[in-house]
């Protein structure tokens, strides 16, 4: 006698489809009813009436798509496919109260090896074996009961269709002005419905990546340079990893986790600054390009397109690209430049200092050194800095940041803060060290990161409108020395103006001497 007929009777393949759509609606959705029901609460008096109608819909909507997208023979497969997606979905959603939206997909497809070992963990575990494995399990020791004849069969099948339809319809009669006016109100409750938002989302991102081939676009193909000062200039553009404004001294922050700029003279710092998008994927793209936080939309458009890289290389510039984050060349922004170098997962910032610091001490002739830092990527921000620059305690040395107070996840990530506000200090120790060249060095964050505030945690998790001002409020400095500090007063204006990425493109070309007809003088902050 088979396990199947020992522990399970054959159901129709049918029942099998709408039970599995009761499990996916109620269990797997915790996020989701959890808006619900606050938005219930608050805005309906707790209204039954209209949380019966959304489950019921929730119901219906799961075993409809599932009806149109299987037969008897596909069945298994397709609920087996939701419920990872869906299991898995559940898990991040959960631990992080984040939504799957495409930022979040576009973000998973640049996530490298370091960063999948950081969200490994013993929960992570255990939720894939509850929400995962055991239902697959059960799903595929169900017997399903024999196939009727192909008419009667697609009848049946028909019928089920047209009656989901119309219950549907009369939930819609009944409740669903309500319905949509929640979706309306509340837009994050749209981007937690499990499996659809990840579905919906992995479709999109899918389409733009697969859609039809663009032309390249050269931008600033009439560029040259125009020098304002004899000795060769040396520009370090460094770019952080989720760094926030709010957690900097310099922005007023109580802490002193800017303990080594602080010092520094020739220094602007932009207290309003903004990212133009809240994962890297947008937004290091998007400020290297020509493109705005309104213009760039996708991942691939940089792709097709000349960046701050191209044009300073074009005219002369030698130019790097060197990256602690992971690898890869982000948005494609140094896939035509010569130099690039990239360091080891696992290593601290500090590790590229002797090499740049080298480059910087030795260079005879115009360069642009483009940094990505590690900085406080999440959510091991722990693992950021060494062991001696643990300033602020207990941290939190856990994977899933949920398990932490809030005091030592805000501990782990100040303490990435003042690392990485050391590793900028030393770039420009060393760029005032090299007396025979023009140095400037401009600081920005590529996005900020939210640390348990609302049960919000890292990044990217909403999209940008509703994403909270700590991810999208960042920290950048400019320090000016020797050919450079007659910008000061001019940058100093700014100082606490709405700026954003949009600017630094153009500022960039300000800055670099480069003259181009696609220069915007609006977006320079040089010309505010």
């Amino acid at each position: 006698m088979s396990v199947q007929s020992t522990f399970f009777r054959p159901l129709s393949y049918h029942w099998v489809i709408f039970i599995a759509a009761v499990v996916l609606a109620g269990l797997y959705n915790d996020t989701f009813w959890t808006k619900i029901f606050a938005y219930v609460s608050m805005e309906k008096e707790g209204d039954k009436s209209l949380l019966f109608a959304l489950f019921a819909a929730y119901v219906l909507l799961i075993a409809l798509s599932i009806e149109l997208l299987s037969v008897r023979l596909s069945v298994k497969w397709v609920i087996g496919a939701l419920v990872v997606i869906s299991g898995v979905s559940q898990y991040f959603m959960q631990t992080l109260d984040i939504t799957i939206n495409d930022m979040v997909i576009e973000s998973l497809l640049h996530t490298n090896t370091g960063e999948i070992k950081d969200f490994l963990s013993w929960g992570l575990v255990g939720a894939l074996l509850l929400y995962v494995a055991l239902p697959l399990c059960l799903l595929f020791f169900c017997p399903l009961g024999s196939l009727r004849s192909f008419w009667r069969s697609s009848a049946l099948k028909l019928a089920l269709i047209v009656g989901y339809l119309i219950a549907l319809s009369g939930l819609y009669l009944w409740k669903g002005a309500d319905i949509v006016f929640a979706f309306k109100s509340s837009k994050p409750i749209i981007y937690a419905t499990n499996p659809f938002a990840p579905i919906r989302s992995g479709v999109r991102v899918a389409l733009d990546t697969l859609g039809p081939a663009k032309h390249f676009v050269h931008i600033g193909a009439d560029a040259k340079l125009v020098r304002s000062h004899q000795a060769p200039s040396v520009f370090v553009l460094v770019i952080g990893e989720s760094a926030r404004a709010a957690n900097f001294s310099l922005n007023g922050y109580a802490r002193d986790t800017n303990p080594y700029t602080s010092k520094l003279k020739s220094l602007v710092n932009f207290t309003n600054f903004y990212a133009c998008g809240v994962i890297t994927a947008i937004s290091i793209p998007c400020m290297l390009t020509n493109y705005t936080h309104q213009t760039y939309k996708s991942r691939n458009q940089s792709l097709y397109v000349d960046n701050i890289l191209d044009i300073a290389q074009r005219v002369g510039y030698q130019t790097y690209w060197i990256s602690n984050n992971g690898g890869g060349c982000m948005g494609g922004v140094c896939a035509r430049i010569e130099h690039i170098k990239y360091y080891n997962d696992g290593s601290f910032d500090g590790a590229m200092l002797g090499y740049i610091t080298d480059l910087i001490a030795h260079t005879k002739q115009d360069t642009f050194i483009v940094i990505n830092l590690h900085g406080s990527h999440g959510p091991s921000y722990f693992k950021r800095y060494p062991k001696n620059f643990e300033y602020f305690s207990p941290v939190c040395e856990q994977k899933e940041l949920q398990k932490c107070s809030h005091e030592s996840i805000v501990n782990a990530y100040d303490n990435s803060i003042v690392y990485t506000d050391y590793f900028l200090y030393q770039i420009i120790h060393a760029l005032k060290e090299n007396k025979g060249i023009a140095a400037a060095m401009w600081y920005v964050s590529d996005h900020g990161e939210s640390l348990g505030e609302y049960k919000q945690y890292m990044h990217g998790g909403l999209p940008y409108a509703l994403s909270p001002e700590t991810q999208k409020h960042i920290p950048s400095m400019i320090w000016l020395g020797n050919g450079f500090k007659q910008h000061y007063q001019e940058l100093a204006k700014s100082k606490d103006a709405h700026l954003s990425h949009d600017y630094i493109f153009h500022t960039l070309l300000d800055l670099l001497d480069i003259h181009t007809q696609d220069y915007q003088k609006d977006l320079d902050i040089l010309k505010q």
